[in-house]
């Protein structure tokens, strides 16, 4: 399964600073299932590759999958699954 990273701004939360961006993805047990809880894979352009807790959710109106992720330092990812 393929998925697209969508880059997340919090520009107006927090202060400006040279963050890790995430450049790929893997969800080893994602189900197209609304809420099913899964483990995450990221890689950012860093090298670190982290461990996430993520949440399947699906959009009703354009009929999407999507995963957001987060783990216990804050870092977060939202990715839309491709067909």
């Amino acid at each position: 399964m393929h998925f697209e990273i969508q880059q997340l701004s919090w520009h107006k939360r927090r202060r400006p600073g040279k963050e890790p961006q995430p450049v790929a993805i893997d969800v080893p047990d994602f189900k197209k299932e609304a809420d099913h809880m899964c483990q995450v894979s990221v890689t950012f352009d860093n090298g670190e590759v982290l461990s996430m807790h993520g949440r399947v959710s699906q959009n009703q109106i354009k009929k999407t999958w999507s995963v957001n992720a987060i783990n216990s330092s804050g870092q977060s990812v939202f990715a839309r699954l491709i067909e």
